[in-house]
């Protein structure tokens, strides 16, 4: 893989087994759009343009001091070929490969996506992203150029709206579950420390949370703390897990975790093979 700064843009050669279209329209993230040839997204206070062609990212604007951020946004430095490997060696999995080939898990803001997926309980991506943008014009940072963009919010900003404020963006219910957290995080909490700790410790932590289930809670272990192994289990989730593994009979919670666990350290990220599969096929 090599980078370049070229006319403004960051470009990223020789990227394998990165599929953008896949990775940024699988449910992880709510703020990229498909724009022209590319798709445009607002991440870590930055508003992109990102193209692919074949194996070259391009991403518009950007500058030395980016590249890292990109990198490990992307998850470019991990060997996405070997999972892929993975999957291909593996009898039950190798059906998913053709439906997921590609994703990347993006590590995203922890805080933006506790948030997030707050906003994602018993929604549709649609409602989601719908939600988020109306929550960034409300409570975030205007950035101007050839194609403003707004922050996310920061905690602060949005534990100073009022319940009535988040209502009237879509958020329903969720709303006193959003500025409570939020005031959480503004009042100290330190999400960064979950990193170090074990997936059932920082789990444990996050359920602390209003409106954080343990379903919730792995989409953010997995999507923005760096824990690979979280495993994120609703419904159509179970649901293709007990026709793959178990025959189609429901399996206990032990069974389950034992299965999840025979997965591997990236069990997380084989969850998107599965369930991309399984939506398609099941």
């Amino acid at each position: 893989m090599r980078t370049e700064i070229k006319e403004n843009s960051i470009v990223i050669s020789d990227v394998r087994c990165f599929d953008m279209a896949r990775s940024s329209n699988c449910g992880q993230a709510f703020r990229w759009q498909r724009e022209g040839d590319g798709w445009f997204g607002v991440a870590g206070g930055r508003g992109v343009l990102v193209t692919q062609l074949g194996e070259t990212l391009t991403i518009t604007p950007g500058k030395d001091s980016d590249i890292g951020f990109w990198l490990n946004y992307f998850d470019l430095c991990r060997d996405y070929q070997a999972i892929e490997d993975q999957v291909a060696e593996d009898s039950v999995l190798r059906p998913c490969l053709g439906y997921a080939s590609g994703i990347h898990i993006f590590n995203q803001d922890s805080f933006e996506t506790l948030i997030s997926f707050i906003i994602s309980a018993n929604n549709n991506i649609k409602r989601i992203t719908g939600i988020i943008d109306r929550l960034c014009v409300l409570a975030g940072d205007r950035v101007e150029g050839e194609r403003p963009y707004y922050t996310f919010p920061t905690p602060e900003a949005i534990a100073a709206l009022t319940e009535k404020q988040l209502t009237d963006i879509g958020s329903g219910y969720r709303a006193p579950y959003i500025r409570n957290t939020a005031a959480m995080v503004a009042a100290g909490y330190d999400l960064e420390p979950l990193r170090e700790m074990t997936t059932a410790e920082a789990r444990k932590e996050l359920l602390r949370f209003p409106g954080v289930g343990p379903k919730v809670a792995d989409c953010i272990l997995l999507f923005s703390l760096g824990h690979a192994d979280a495993f994120p289990l609703d419904v159509w989730m179970k649901r293709a897990m007990r026709l793959m593994y178990f025959g189609g009979e429901e399996p206990g919670k032990k069974a389950m975790e034992q299965k999840i666990a025979e997965l591997g350290p990236n069990s997380g990220i084989l969850q998107q093979y599965i369930f991309h599969y399984a939506r398609e096929n099941m």
